[in-house]
């Protein structure tokens, strides 16, 4: 792969052949791959609106939480471009599977973790699994013809925010009739069912015209359109892990919310994000993707400021909804972008290069956080995120984002 000094999406004659079926069977492997990404966020988030209470409960501090909630992102720092490089060498489904069989490992080492730091452990597990998102969104894409890149990324991010909309929501229930820890032992069951149904599709073969080589990994290291997009997304999941997984949660409680409603204002903000997933695909088309990013950028920070004020919860919730369109749209032209910016064969390593990238934000999010609602009130974790917001926007003004 070659690499000039401009940003530009990459189109060589890499392909990627799909099994030999027929297109009903083949409309059945996508519905199945579909399904399990569903499965697998579901067994990763069924739990996240009680983590940081469940912590608390624990006795960890509020920069113990912060600390529990970032080390969900270690694993996917350091794990997601070797997973990358693994699944174009080796395969998308194996790493996909394993991914699925940890998430729910980990929910049940959540469950019956006894302190703070059992927890944090617990949660790195499930970063790990987290990391496996590489692969199983890039063997989703490759069903898909190489020059529908969006769409696939569009429906699969929609599969993406829609199984977070059901774990938060259900979760909140759960938690609230039976208890927190069977939000973890609900998750487990989910993400070994997930396992097993995607050992069912089988893998697109691969035509390359690439010679893997540390040489190739370097060149997608060096793309100046991925490393862009990824510093944008970097501030993207700081807003994400730092708000709305982290401190949001602990600051509805304190305004009064339940456990339920406390997931139904994080529903709120993930059902917005599917919307904002469609508009992203309008805007982009009719004003381009830089379009997207801005407006995205406007919306998110409008929503973060106003939080600081509000103690209503209806009005959090309005807020919320407001944030997570803004993160959707957003969302959606970082990753169909990193995407498109490597040939065919190599998609996973670009792919493991951006979310290891974008997980600095997931770390430092929740990491910077905790100390700062410590040290200033929880408040200031939203002005902190509305700063990140900022330089997300700016970064997307240097110059205008390709379409793909």
């Amino acid at each position: 792969m070659t690499n000039s000094s401009t940003e530009h999406v990459a189109t060589d004659s890499n392909t990627e052949s799909t099994p030999k079926t027929s297109g009903l069977s083949q409309k059945r492997y996508i519905v199945t791959v579909a399904l399990a990404t569903y499965f697998f966020w579901i067994s990763l988030y069924l739990y996240v609106p009680v983590l940081p209470l469940h912590a608390q409960e624990l006795g960890a501090n509020l920069q113990m939480v912060g600390i529990v909630i970032a080390s969900y992102a270690i694993g996917q720092l350091v794990l997601r471009i070797p997973i990358g490089v693994g699944s174009d060498i080796i395969g998308r489904k194996p790493f996909a599977v394993l991914a699925l069989v940890l998430s729910a490992v980990g929910a049940i080492w959540l469950a019956i973790s006894p302190d703070p730091w059992s927890l944090f452990a617990a949660r790195t597990l499930t970063g790990v699994a987290a990391a496996g998102w590489v692969a199983i969104s890039v063997l989703f894409a490759s069903y898909y013809p190489a020059g529908n890149t969006s769409r696939a990324m569009a429906i699969i991010m929609s599969v993406n925010t829609l199984s977070l909309v059901t774990a938060t929501f259900v979760g909140g229930l759960v938690a609230e009739y039976f208890g927190n820890l069977s939000t973890f032992y609900g998750a487990a069951g989910i993400g070994f069912a997930g396992a097993l149904l995607l050992l069912s599709a089988p893998e697109p073969r691969i035509k390359s015209a690439t010679r893997y080589s540390l040489s190739t990994l370097l060149g997608i290291l060096k793309t100046p359109l991925l490393l862009r997009v990824s510093a944008i997304a970097i501030t993207l999941q700081f807003v994400t892990f730092g708000v709305n997984f982290g401190f949001l949660p602990i600051h509805a409680e304190n305004l009064g919310a339940s456990k339920s409603e406390i997931g139904y204002i994080t529903t709120a903000g993930l059902l917005a994000a599917v919307l904002g997933t469609a508009a992203s695909a309008w805007v982009s088309r009719r004003w381009g993707p830089t379009v997207s990013v801005m407006a995205a950028a406007v919306v998110t920070f409008i929503s973060l400021v106003i939080m600081t004020i509000t103690t209503d919860l209806v009005a959090l919730g309005g807020l919320q909804t407001l944030n997570g369109f803004g993160r959707g749209m957003m969302n959606t032209v970082l990753i169909s972008t990193a995407l498109a910016s490597a040939p065919v064969a190599i998609r996973a390593t670009a792919m493991g290069s951006y979310q290891a990238l974008y997980a600095i934000g997931m770390l430092l999010g929740p990491a910077a956080s905790g100390p700062i609602a410590a040290a200033f009130g929880i408040e200031m974790v939203f002005w902190a995120a509305a700063a990140a917001t900022v330089i997300g926007g700016a970064l997307a003004l240097g110059k205008p984002l390709p379409r793909n």
